[in-house]
């Protein structure tokens, strides 16, 4: 069963992920990218790495591209390979090509997601990364 997270501050929106993708694995939502960053650390640890991240680019703190950079970062130190990296789909309500640019380039990202969207929209991502053909969990 894929494992999500979604990591966007605001709580409507973050709401409106969780029930998105309440079918497709078990999802687990944080507000910062502080706390993304940890527990992503810590799934690592527990040896349950998150398949996809939802990120939003506009977080208090450490801002999402920050966050992203810093997975990767993790990752790279433990060597993981591109198949077992997390595939990150960058939210936003900004329409940046620059950061747009640098979340793909620099932090690998699978996906550019402008808000506001549709549940059909975040279905057609999952999709894409052959994920939402089969139903899984609730989140």
């Amino acid at each position: 069963m894929p494992r999500l997270l979604i990591v966007e501050d605001n709580l409507v929106n973050q709401e409106f992920l969780r029930l998105s993708l309440r079918n497709w694995g078990a999802c687990l939502a944080v507000g910062s990218g502080e706390e993304a960053l940890r527990e992503f650390q810590a799934a690592l640890e527990r040896a349950e790495p998150y398949d996809v991240i939802f990120l939003d680019i506009m977080l208090p703190g450490m801002d999402g591209l920050q966050t992203l950079e810093r997975i990767r970062a993790v990752e790279d130190a433990l060597n993981r390979s591109a198949s077992q990296r997390a595939q990150v789909i960058i939210t936003t309500s900004l329409d940046d090509n620059r950061m747009a640019s640098r979340a793909f380039i620099h932090g690998q990202a699978v996906s550019y997601m402008t808000k506001p969207f549709r549940a059909r929209d975040i279905e057609e991502e999952m999709r894409k990364l052959g994920l939402a053909d089969e139903p899984h969990a609730t989140c």
